[in-house]
């Protein structure tokens, strides 16, 4: 067997490093090896501002911010001849937003995957669920201590039970001299000893200690608390030692100074056993419940200390039975009367003493480590099945308008979002209104969404649109919330975004009486195309015109129109074209994927190998560009990417994303184009978080999509663009499918292309190399 660890390691001075290092020598007692290397190999999370001197089973390490690092972890795990990956996970020391970056690494990893969470929280925000709920789906097995931790992760994370192993956190096997020895070597013979250790910082409550100690040392004066601990890492690098000497002077004020021991260490595993088994009372005051796990207080049982702590979720599990004492949090009284009760009944702290110790020979590390081992083999055989499944190809979020129907009122669809909720002060405009027919028509001839629902909605739109348009057939464009348009014509993608979506639906119209005013816009629009000057404005029209020649087929006034405004889109991709840099303009920026898209809808109506042959130009550049290592990385629109300048990585919008589905979808079903099948769900994933920060862009907690991947992360505003960004790829996702009814339809049959691209779109990717390629599952809406 050859294993990997991930998480901090020591010398790092860390809970999790501790960990992970007991872990890894607590499984080397259950097997025929002499060291840790012998069977394993350490990846540490290594800051780049620290410079540890790691021993030699620490073989790689990951800098927390860069991505790369994670990706080339996978790639080392992968091909190592690794059986698994044992992840020790806590939010903290991942990059990204709630530690998303982890994700990097496992998107592509390839063998088995075991996660001990070490933090479980009952109220996560939004990041925090995704992320542990993503690392979980990936996993074959997953490790937590306690029985609160195994409920929470079924109850608000929805890992299934199947999945979830309770193995609590181990102590090591340590013996003391005789406890009287021990108090005179500390220097404690004559004193009663409180004791606290662990890395100092304001969320460990020890101030509630010091509040307890006048009360205790007015009847026993001989009191000692002892703090060992280091401050914690992080604490010193953001105020230095503040919390500390806030502790000493709080003491000294309250006339205790004398009863307070400080002793700033880090240290050994021998030294922290001598001290909690010489010690009369360990004291844990914490001062909120949400803790799903101490090693201070595992340790602390399996030492057989007498404890007093906080209700704080584990000690509240594993102190059951009589082996320690609780107290209410910020209760200083409470300890202090607990304490003193104590001391005046030996016979009881004894008794406690006794129960934990008990307790503590099933913590033994080498008796946690056979536990694993266990695990480490139930994974293997779960791995087999999780690849059988993965190769079923892929599972579409479930469907939901939700956000659809609270962001449209009676006169249309808001433009903008504050989180989730409408932004009236930024009132409607035609652009999104528009798009918004157009899904509603997508969801119409797909029969995705209730009739009754895209009837109303799209007689909304429709009178949006309606109102919009000038006696010339123009359009205006913004509308404020007071219902006043505050222009007299709008910009031409407006225009055009309106065309869109109004010849979409006079081909698919939710009901049928609807058409003859959808013929009556669409008509009295489509004169002013030709005075267009924009590429992407001539791309709708082109992409209104072969929509309205489905419906109309024999109109040879359009047909003739439609080739015209095909022959400008070439003229402009000719006047740009330059040695490796085959597109329409000499940058890229928004929307880029709707110019081949429009390209290849023309063909359905003009047989020209000219437009053919640049929209396949076109599209093989783009997908070039924008898809690097099996992740799309849609152009950033903080500037637009010039030719041989150096390209934007954010803000990456929604609606540029779209438009690849769409046209990775529109290219796959034309001939000899079939590659492009394995770019529609890349490129959709990356709503799901497949992309760059491992950020997921769709909120299924609203069915919203967030406004912008910015370098920071999400912008979780959750306007109308975004939304029918999302709602256009989703519907288009289920059309492809659909569509693809057999892959060996859509492939060559020759080597790896018949393989599948085990894309999941639920939030991770199990691959992205080349070697694989997609399949298509129906999806359940």
């Amino acid at each position: 067997m050859r294993i990997a660890f991930l998480g901090n390691y020591p010398p790092k001075a860390c809970g999790i490093g501790t960990f992970t290092n007991s872990l890894a020598r607590a499984v080397l007692s259950n097997l025929k090896a002499s060291a840790v290397e012998d069977y394993a190999e350490v990846i540490v999370m290594e800051d780049p501002n620290d410079a540890h001197a790691y021993p030699g089973e620490v073989t790689r390490r990951i800098r927390p911010q860069v991505p790369q690092d994670y990706r080339a972890a996978a790639d080392y795990l992968n091909t190592g001849g690794f059986d698994l990956l044992l992840l020790q996970h806590e939010y903290g020391i991942f990059g990204g937003d709630s530690g998303t970056y982890i994700m990097h690494l496992l998107d592509k990893l390839r063998i088995p995957l075991i996660v001990t969470f070490h933090t479980v929280l009952k109220d996560p925000s939004f990041s925090q669920r995704d992320v542990l709920s993503r690392i979980a789906e990936r996993a074959q097995a997953v490790v937590v201590m306690t029985q609160l931790a195994s409920r929470l992760l079924v109850e608000v994370f929805s890992v299934g039970e199947e999945k979830i192993h309770i193995i609590e956190h181990g102590v090591p096997v340590i013996a003391s001299a005789p406890r009287a020895e021990l108090r005179e070597r500390l220097g404690w013979s004559d004193r009663r000893v409180l004791f606290t250790f662990g890395l100092l910082g304001r969320g460990k409550g020890i101030e509630t200690s010091i509040r307890a100690l006048p009360a205790i040392v007015e009847k026993y004066p001989n009191t000692l608390y002892v703090v060992l601990g280091k401050t914690h890492p992080h604490v010193i690098r953001n105020n230095g030692e503040e919390y500390r000497e806030y502790l000493q002077d709080l003491a000294a004020e309250l006339g205790v100074g004398a009863n307070l021991q400080m002793i700033s260490k880090f240290a050994s595993e021998q030294e922290l056993f001598d001290c909690l088994r010489a010690a009369d009372v360990y004291v844990v005051p914490y001062p909120n419940e949400a803790q799903i796990t101490s090693g201070t207080l595992a340790y602390a049982v399996g030492a057989g200390a007498g404890i007093v702590s906080t209700p704080f979720w584990h000690a509240a599990e594993l102190l059951q039975e009589g082996r320690g004492k609780l107290f209410p949090f910020h209760g200083s009284q409470a300890l202090a009367s607990t304490v003193i009760e104590l001391f005046d009944n030996p016979a009881e702290l004894s008794a406690i003493r006794e129960r934990a110790a008990a307790y503590g020979e099933n913590l033994l590390w080498p008796k946690i480590g056979k536990q694993y081992l266990k695990v480490f083999g139930e994974a293997k055989v779960a791995f087999k099945e999780y690849q059988q499944q993965a190769t079923k190809g892929v599972e579409l979020p479930p469907l939901q308008l939700d956000h659809l129907v609270r962001m449209t009122d009676d006169c249309g669809l808001l433009q903008h979002a504050k989180y989730a909720i409408p932004n009236r002060y930024e009132g409607y405009c035609l652009d999104d209104n528009g798009r918004a027919l157009l899904v509603v028509g997508m969801l119409a001839e797909t029969g995705l969404a209730d009739y009754q629902l895209l009837s109303r909605l799209s007689d909304t739109y429709i009178s949006y649109i309606l109102h919009a348009q000038n006696l010339d057939g123009t359009f205006r464009n913004f509308m404020a919330y007071d219902r006043r348009f505050i222009e007299r014509h709008g910009s031409e993608d407006s225009y055009g975004r309106a065309i869109w979506g109004v010849s979409y639906c006079l081909a698919h119209p939710v009901r049928a009486d609807q058409r003859p005013l959808l013929h009556e816009v669409f008509t009295r629009a489509i004169g002013h195309l030709e005075g267009m000057r924009s590429p992407r404005t001539i791309a709708y029209g082109v992409l209104s015109l072969s929509y309205y020649l489905d419906y109309q087929p024999t109109d040879e006034q359009m047909l003739d129109l439609l080739d015209r405004m095909c022959n400008r889109l070439l003229d402009h991709y000719n006047d740009s074209r330059a040695e490796g840099w085959n597109w329409f303009e000499n940058y890229l920026t928004y929307s880029n994927g709707i110019l081949p898209f429009a390209l290849f809808r023309a063909l359905n109506h003009l047989n020209k190998e000219t437009i053919r042959k640049v929209a396949v130009e076109s599209t093989n550049f783009l997908a070039e560009q924008t898809i690097i290592d099996g992740v799309l990385s849609p152009i950033g629109c903080k500037q637009p990417f010039v030719f041989r300048n150096a390209r934007a990585r954010f803000d990456q919008q929604p609606v540029d994303v779209m438009c690849k589905v769409l046209l990775f979808s529109e290219a796959c079903r034309h001939q000899d184009l079939q590659p492009h099948c394995a770019n529609v769900p890349i490129a959709f994933a990356w709503f799901t978080g497949q992309n760059e920060l491992k950020a997921p862009m769709y909120n299924p907690e609203t069915g919203g999509c967030f406004d912008g991947l910015m370098e920071t992360g999400a912008n979780h505003n959750q306007g109308a663009e975004s939304l029918i960004a999302y709602l256009v790829s989703r519907v288009e996702m289920e059309k492809f499918t659909q569509h693809q009814a057999a892959v060996s339809d859509l492939y060559p049959t020759d080597g790896d292309s018949e393989q599948v691209l085990k894309v999941m779109l639920n939030g991770f990717a199990l691959s992205n190399t080349a070697e694989d390629v997609p399949t298509e599952k129906k999806a359940t809406v």
